[in-house]
């Protein structure tokens, strides 16, 4: 009994050091693809289409159907003459049908179906198509929520590393503070201005703490963890000088979009259905071939078994149906004319997405370069406070306002950063060409 704790002791730790590594954002992307709920739903859909297209080929190929047949009559067929024989008697023929037993194997071949299967057939094509293109789709939203949650875990780290240095340098305040206060030289306003300002700190820290761990939780729903990882750190390049303009974005755009093959496949999916309505204006031929073994077989005269076999063409063609295909082809040219008007209402919601996305680019880049010049200033100006407070010139007011508008230009440079990064995302999804990696 002593040796099973020894044995899952080393299985619940290294559980318990899953659980702690950090989650990288090559990793989240990868589980994302492999374990997100919706894109696994999505992976079903595909292959009932995938199945789907199989049933609608086969049904273009032979068909082979084997039946067997049991028949009992309490009653037998049974034939008189219209005449008598000499000496009065009626002559009369028994139909041995009083117990039939037959077996067969038949084989059916559509000959002409006025293009309806060929067109069914692709219509599954478009289908599966459809069903591949919602899932590369998904895939760009997932990668772009991954990406969205670990930029925004990356602010809330820097955040929080910015709000513990400042609790340093009021703490190093602080300190100070008490000795001028014991020495006479500081007010107990001063001492409680600087913790004051240091509880105010500590309650930003706690929240972001909180924001942080939400951020955690929402990755692992993403993710469909079994367990909560904490999001890992990310290496932020340095802005580029210039981007790329708008029209070449758009072009990619229009391009690249799931959404724009989505709609061009439904307008394939459209004419296809006035085709396949179009088809039933032709009739159907068919060929079947059959081989039976029965008693009694075509001799009806004759209680045996016999083995024969038969082989016909059959026509069907339906010449009145109070207009409903035309009504039908009338319906799938409507639709046709309504995804015209989606694909350019959703052109010109591209065009929108893109322009905006380059504004937020833009200005968060623009932002970025400002707030860095802010901070070298507000750096030095925090340098020069401290300095002639040691010698008496600065207030304990002026430290304190200086390190708040020092932490304001650290906390606004890693938002913009941050802000053009999301603004980048949004770029990549809006053009499609977010993929698994920047």
């Amino acid at each position: 009994m002593k040796l099973l704790p020894g044995l899952l002791a080393p299985l619940l730790l290294c559980t318990a050091v899953v659980a702690q590594t950090p989650l990288t954002l090559g990793e989240a992307l990868q589980l994302a693809a492999q374990n997100n709920l919706a894109l696994r739903k999505q992976a079903q859909k595909q292959k009932q289409a995938d199945l789907d297209l199989a049933i609608k080929r086969g049904q273009r190929l032979p068909s082979v159907e084997v039946s067997a047949t049991a028949l009992y009559a309490t009653e037998l067929a049974q034939f008189e003459f219209p005449f008598a024989l000499p000496g009065g008697q009626q002559p009369s023929v028994e139909l041995h049908l009083f117990d039939r037993k037959e077996l067969s194997v038949g084989v059916r071949q559509p000959i002409f179906t006025g293009w309806r299967l060929s067109t069914q057939v692709a219509l599954a094509q478009t289908a599966q198509s459809s069903e591949q293109n919602r899932f590369a789709l998904l895939q760009q939203q997932t990668a772009y929520q991954v990406y969205l949650l670990f930029y925004q875990a990356e602010n809330f780290k820097k955040e929080n590393q910015i709000q513990r240095a400042s609790m340093a340098r009021l703490g190093t305040q602080l300190g100070q503070v008490r000795d001028l206060f014991r020495n006479a030289q500081a007010l107990a306003y001063d001492t409680l201005q600087v913790f004051n300002q240091t509880l105010q700190i500590g309650i930003q820290v706690e929240q972001t703490q909180r924001d942080l761990r939400l951020l955690n939780l929402q990755m692992s729903r993403l993710l469909d963890l079994p367990e909560v990882r904490p999001l890992a750190e990310l290496t932020l390049p340095a802005l580029p000088a210039a981007l790329m303009s708008p029209d070449s974005m758009k072009q990619i755009a229009r391009q690249q979009r799931p959404e724009v093959y989505s709609v061009n496949l439904a307008q394939q999916a459209a004419q296809l259905q006035r085709k396949l309505a179009r088809s039933n204006y032709f009739p159907e031929i068919g060929a079947e071939a059959r081989y039976y073994y029965a008693k009694p077989g075509v001799n009806p005269f004759a209680n045996a078994w016999m083995d024969y076999g038969t082989l016909g063409v059959n026509l069907q063609w339906n010449l009145w149906r109070w207009n409903q295909d035309r009504n039908r082809m009338q319906t799938a040219a409507v639709e046709y004319n309504r995804l015209q008007l989606e694909e350019k209402e959703l052109l010109r919601s591209i065009d929108y997405e893109v322009e905006r996305s380059y504004e937020d680019m833009n200005l968060a880049a623009q932002q970025n370069r400002l707030a860095q010049r802010l901070l070298a200033q507000q750096q030095e100006r925090y340098r020069i406070v401290t300095t002639q407070q040691r010698q008496g010139l600065a207030t304990t007011n002026d430290v304190i306002i200086a390190e708040s508008d020092l932490t304001q230009a650290e906390l606004q440079t890693q938002r913009t950063l941050i802000q053009y990064y999301l603004a980048q995302t949004e770029m990549q999804l809006a053009t499609g060409a977010l993929g698994t990696s920047h």
